[in-house]
């Protein structure tokens, strides 16, 4: 039997941007995390992967220093790193 290598792999590195109504809401938050475990493949624990939650926020600055906030994505942007 050959030897284990006693160095785990790296985490799995997933970067999830969501906009504050889902970060400030806790089964909103649960929901999302449950379906992106889901997607991972990986349902039943977090084991092995680092979630980076980032809050998106989008401005629009005008010529004249107007400044207007963008509509955001309604979907959770996924991706794998």
């Amino acid at each position: 039997m050959p030897d284990l290598n006693p160095q785990p792999l790296p985490p799995r590195a997933i970067d999830v941007h969501l906009p504050a109504s889902i970060l400030n809401d806790l089964q909103a938050f649960q929901k999302v995390q449950a379906s992106l475990l889901d997607r991972a493949g990986c349902p039943g624990c977090t084991s092995g992967i680092q979630f980076r939650w980032r809050q998106y926020e989008n401005y629009l600055v005008g010529l004249k220093g107007d400044i207007h906030e963008l509509p955001g994505q309604e979907a959770v942007r996924f991706s794998a790193g």
